[in-house]
């Protein structure tokens, strides 16, 4: 199975605003699609605690993100077969001791099925905690959660790789209820950045709770087995769920793409254990009630690798 994680095909340098500017940025937006909204600035969350529990104790110091792979390795023909390491990647991306969350597919041929992915590896202590949700017909709900030590993923992610156990950053803090708008709320805070800084690329990552309310979430089911006749199949193909909350979400965001087939946002989430919910986050289904909370840090650079 090839490792692609070298296959680096550029570095985007990205602007950072102040975190001032983005604070009025959250601001504007959010209260475009939300009747309650209040921004702040705070020190990172320690994301090791609960309802995170992650290997990190922060994230957003010297923040990167890699963006790996993509839909082009599931249609029009599926690259199951590209591999990429959590390890191999921090290096690639300059931060070899870092910790990397963020979106994904998850290690099929260790899970034995294809499956999402929440990632979570802290590179400085050889540490993964990567939530993986499967489908599993066998179960009450029809998916399942879990946990893997598996330091690989394949297919695809978007990645926030940030120093470990960094607490220093501050970060944009923000919370939400009542959605008035028809976006969602990664996309409302995206569309934000892409209004104020137009052509000129503003990346973002950060982590925020769905508290109240329920989402739909989808997760993709085992590889199909036939090649795709058309695009319209893949949504098809996946299975769509309603989740309650709370719901950790792991979001990446960019504002333009200039070029590299950039996934422009991409948020996965994850329930406590118990709970037992996950999966690729699309909207909210509950406006009158929904509630969120959101920490979010603005990246220097974009690693485009396995570019597709």
């Amino acid at each position: 199975m090839p490792d692609c994680s070298s296959a680096l095909s550029a570095v985007i340098e990205c602007h950072t605003p102040s975190l001032d500017e983005l604070k009025q940025v959250f601001e504007t937006s959010l209260r475009e699609n939300f009747q309650h909204v209040q921004v702040d600035i705070v020190k990172c969350p320690d994301t090791s605690e609960p309802p995170f529990e992650m290997t990190s104790t922060g994230f957003g110091k010297d923040m990167r993100i890699a963006e790996v792979g993509g839909p082009g390795n599931i249609y029009p023909v599926v690259r199951k077969e590209n591999q990429f390491s959590f390890e191999k990647i921090a290096e690639v991306c300059q931060l070899p001791d870092g910790h990397v969350m963020g979106p994904g597919a998850g290690p099929w041929p260790i899970i034995g099925v294809n499956c999402e992915m929440v990632a979570d590896a802290n590179c400085a202590v050889n540490q993964f905690e990567t939530r993986v949700i499967k489908i599993d017909e066998s179960t009450e709900k029809g998916y399942e959660l879990s946990r893997t030590s598996e330091p690989t993923f394949n297919l695809l992610a978007n990645l926030a790789i940030s120093k470990p156990n960094d607490r220093s950053s501050d970060v944009v803090h923000f919370k939400c209820s009542v959605r008035t708008g028809k976006k969602n709320l990664p996309e409302t805070i995206r569309q934000g950045l892409a209004t104020k800084f137009g052509n000129t690329p503003v990346s973002m990552a950060g982590v925020f709770i769905l508290d109240n309310g329920k989402a739909k979430i989808h997760v993709m089911p085992d590889f199909p087995s036939c090649a795709w006749g058309h695009e319209k199949e893949v949504n098809e193909w996946l299975r769509f769920f309603e989740m309650p909350g709370p719901l950790v979400n792991v979001s990446v965001i960019h504002s333009y793409d200039p070029g590299h087939k950039l996934r422009l946002e991409h948020t996965h989430c994850y329930s406590s254990p118990n709970q037992g919910d996950g999966g690729h986050y699309h909207y909210d289904v509950s406006p009158e009630t929904v509630s969120y909370e959101g920490w979010f840090a603005p990246a220097q650079k974009i690693y485009r690798i396995d570019e597709i």
